[in-house]
C-alpha cells in the first residue's frame, strides 16, 4: 500500500517553491559557459579561497541559495559532494550539481 504524505504545516508547503528556486540557480550554473567566471561574478570572490571539496561544495551552496527565501528549510552539501540536500523535518530532497559542477567540487578548477 502506498503511503500518501500530506503537508503538515507551512514549511511543508514552502518546500516545492524553495526547491524550484534552488534548482533554477543550479541550472544557471550548469549552463554557464565559464563556471569560474560565473561564480566570481555572482559571489564576488575567487577560487583561491577554496582548497577542499567541502569548501567548494559550500561555495556552490552559497551560489544556489542566493536570492532564495528558505523559509526555515536547511540546505547543505550532500555527503558525497554531488549535490545539495534540502531538509525539513522528515523530508530530505537532494538536488544534483551536474557533471561539470561536481567535477569542480571534487577536483577544483572550473572549466
Amino acid at each position: 500500500m502506498t503511503e500518501h504524505l500530506y503537508p503538515h504545516g507551512v514549511a511543508d508547503l514552502e518546500l516545492a517553491p524553495v526547491l524550484i528556486s534552488i534548482e533554477r540557480n543550479l541550472a544557471a550554473l550548469r549552463d554557464a559557459v565559464d563556471l569560474e567566471y560565473t561564480l566570481v561574478l555572482e559571489l564576488n570572490d575567487d577560487d583561491s579561497l577554496y582548497h577542499s571539496p567541502t569548501e567548494r561544495a559550500r561555495r556552490i551552496q552559497r551560489f544556489a541559495i542566493r536570492g532564495v527565501s528558505l523559509h526555515g528549510l536547511n540546505v547543505y552539501p550532500s555527503a558525497d559532494r554531488h549535490g545539495l540536500a534540502v531538509w525539513h523535518g522528515e523530508f530530505t530532497v537532494t538536488l544534483a550539481f551536474g557533471k561539470a559542477v561536481t567535477e569542480y567540487v571534487l577536483n577544483g578548477r572550473a572549466r
